[in-house]
């Protein structure tokens, strides 16, 4: 009976090792973590994510501002935090974000921007700012599907929501 054990224990490992099959990485499984709570302040260079504070632009001092009273943010920190893409292109000042299934176009000074192939219509335009390209974060974030709050009282944007898997 050992033996018949033994040699079962055996062509399994082998038929694992042939045919490359192996348990799924935790990180594929969805857990608590997937939530995400973002929280960046007016004028504060540092953002919270989930509990932990970071840097929003790392060694540059770039901060969340307030134009026509509308929050503009450094959407770079944002979007990679929670496994978006972003791209530049410096030719036509064009930003796109990526995140799950979703493509969000904005191009600097430009009212109009994308959500996939809708047209939409900013109520402010995204600007450079010490060439940091800062776009309005409700518009970005709701796109995505994320909860936006804006606390009037501590100048505070709260972005929540669920990363990609």
């Amino acid at each position: 009976m050992k033996k018949l054990m033994s040699l079962l224990v055996v062509f399994m490992l082998l038929a694992v090792s042939i045919t490359g099959c192996t348990a799924a990485p935790t990180e594929d499984i969805p857990s608590v973590a997937d939530n995400f709570t973002i929280i960046m302040q007016i004028d504060n260079p540092n953002m919270t994510v989930n509990d932990k504070r970071k840097e929003i632009d790392p060694g540059m001092g770039t901060v969340p501002i307030v134009i026509n009273d509308r929050t503009l943010l450094p959407v770079r920190a944002v979007v990679e935090e929670i496994g978006g893409i972003v791209e530049w292109d410096d030719e036509t000042q064009t930003v796109l974000l990526g995140y799950r299934n979703d493509v969000i176009t904005l191009a600097i000074g430009n009212r109009t921007a994308y959500l996939n192939d809708t047209l939409k219509m900013l109520d402010t335009v995204p600007v450079v700012i010490n060439g940091r390209t800062m776009l309005p974060i409700r518009f970005v974030a709701e796109g995505f599907g994320f909860t936006v709050e804006w606390e009037e009282q501590t100048q505070t944007v709260i972005i929540t929501g669920e990363k990609k898997r």
